[in-house]
């Protein structure tokens, strides 16, 4: 029942990044409100998740999962109920940053919950599993969308959200047990800490994961933020868009399977394959708007982008130990989430210039090339580890 939970967890945080990019177009209509200005929204949500990720889902490791998750989960749903009782962008801002804030905390103790209570042999599929719940919630997303904003509006999208997060405190108030205090192991800051992350042994461990979150996270809020509106700057219809979109979060969810069966079969190596993969179908992109063939183009974006995603969770919590689980994915994913935050205003500055659609996409492509030079390094890491133990052999 907790993977269960965790599936669902990680389908509303794929939901909350989506679901602004689909109404941005439709608040700013409604509030008389350029498009340009709207980066800072998407940056604030996002600023919000690396602050989670930081502060909150560390805590984890010292005060215990079943407590952060309750508090992150609470504040999710007054948060997300918020959004949609604002009226002007000062408010939207605020109430996007409080959401991020308890989602970004959320995210990544679901990643670290689902690593330590999978069965150990299944352990990879299952974290990727849940992790498709990231793309189920953007499909679920642009799907909704699609149908619910030309009939009731923008609003009954975070009405709705707000009531799925209801019920996921409610199953991890009853099936989250304590079981797993980390904190209990070992006294001191220092267990949860950041300076363990960089002890002797593991500075280039960890600048390296930070590296692969930090490309594979812009990569990704960067096509899930602007996605719509690139193609609505190209004359589709917002119904339209969304319908297009939907093919990339298909793509993410077959991606995150087919992604972690290989991550498990073949390790790293699949993840440089993957984002040579990524980089090359975004700068495709822009050739195809106006096509029919933009739809599995998006799925090989979605395929790529998400998937890859999804598995650099899994590298970060394979790296770590469990009583720096939380604090190891948790700082991961919100240094990584800073690049969610500068991708948007990149994109926004851009459009501000009046930056071709195939200039904005080579935004997204830069960040998957970093994202392959940190697999690069951690490939290279493992091989000198493997050397040195045979040497010593």
């Amino acid at each position: 029942m907790l993977l269960s939970a965790c599936l669902l967890c990680a389908v509303l945080d794929g939901y909350d990044v989506a679901i602004i990019s689909y109404v941005t177009p439709e608040i700013a209509r409604e509030w008389s409100v350029p498009l340009s200005t709207f980066g800072w929204v998407f940056s604030a949500g996002l600023l919000g998740l690396v602050l989670g990720a930081l502060a909150l889902a560390p805590a984890a490791d010292r005060y215990g999962r079943r407590a952060i998750m309750l508090v992150a989960v609470s504040g999710a749903v007054a948060a997300t109920a918020g959004n949609a009782l604002v009226g002007n962008l000062v408010h939207l801002i605020l109430s996007r940053i409080a959401v991020g804030l308890t989602v970004g905390a959320m995210t990544a103790l679901v990643v670290a919950i689902a690593f330590e209570v999978a069965p150990m042999r299944v352990r990879v599929l299952m974290v990727t599993i849940v992790g498709c719940g990231f793309s189920l919630g953007n499909l679920l997303c642009g799907v909704l969308a699609s149908a619910v904003i030309p009939v009731w509006g923008w609003r009954v999208l975070f009405y709705g959200a707000a009531a799925a997060l209801l019920l996921v405190g409610i199953l991890f108030f009853q099936f989250l047990g304590n079981s797993a205090r980390i904190a209990d192991r070992g006294t001191g800051s220092d267990i949860a800490g950041i300076r363990s992350l960089f002890r002797p042994g593991r500075r280039g461990l960890t600048a390296s994961v930070w590296l692969l979150h930090f490309g594979g996270v812009g990569a990704l809020y960067m096509i899930m933020s602007w996605m719509p509106s690139l193609l609505t700057r190209s004359g589709y219809t917002t119904a339209h868009a969304a319908f297009a979109v939907a093919f990339v979060s298909a793509g993410g969810l077959v991606g995150s399977v087919i992604g972690g069966l290989l991550l498990n079969s073949i390790g790293k190596a699949w993840l440089l394959i993957n984002y040579a993969i990524a980089g090359v179908s975004m700068i495709a992109l822009p050739l195809f708007f106006g096509s029919w063939l933009i739809f599995p183009l998006n799925v090989v974006v979605g395929f790529s982008v998400v998937g890859g995603y999804i598995c650099n969770n899994v590298v970060a919590a394979d790296v770590y130990p469990s009583e720096l689980r939380a604090s190891g994915v948790g700082w991961a994913q919100g240094v990584g989430r800073t690049s969610s935050v500068v991708s948007p205003l990149l994109v926004s500055l851009a459009l501000q210039l009046d930056a071709t659609n195939a200039q904005i996409l080579l935004i997204g492509t830069a960040f998957t090339v970093m994202s392959a030079a940190a697999i690069l390094l951690l490939l290279l890491r493992a091989r000198g580890e493997t050397l040195r133990q045979r040497q010593a052999a």
